[in-house]
């Protein structure tokens, strides 16, 4: 999955590389994990270009990408769970509308 991502100055495409998304179930005793869920994602900079103070982009290049994926990995990752978690909400109210729809028919 790829994602715009923007941030300060920058415009990134990141690709998830890995995802798990375990919600709680906190009658499970198995594992800590399924008690508790587990978040988690993996995601690679596959482009990315930062704009100067007149709003002209210049490619950030293979060195650029790492160093700006390594320097906000934390904010990368919260602005992806923030996208994945809206996706799921969009996915979940178009579920529940085409439920609507077909109990009224």
């Amino acid at each position: 999955m790829r994602h715009a991502i923007e941030l300060d100055e920058y415009t990134l495409q990141v690709e998830i590389t890995d995802l798990t998304d375990i919600p709680p179930n906190p009658s499970s005793w198995d594992s800590p994990e399924d008690y508790h869920g587990c978040r988690e994602l993996e995601f690679s900079v596959i482009s990315g270009e930062v704009y100067d103070e007149d709003g002209n982009a210049t490619d950030l290049g293979r060195n650029g990408c790492a160093a700006v994926s390594e320097m906000h990995a934390e904010l990368i990752e919260e602005l992806l769970w923030q996208i994945i978690d809206g996706e799921k909400e969009d996915a979940a109210i178009a579920r529940a509308e085409s439920r609507r729809d077909w109990e009224a028919a």
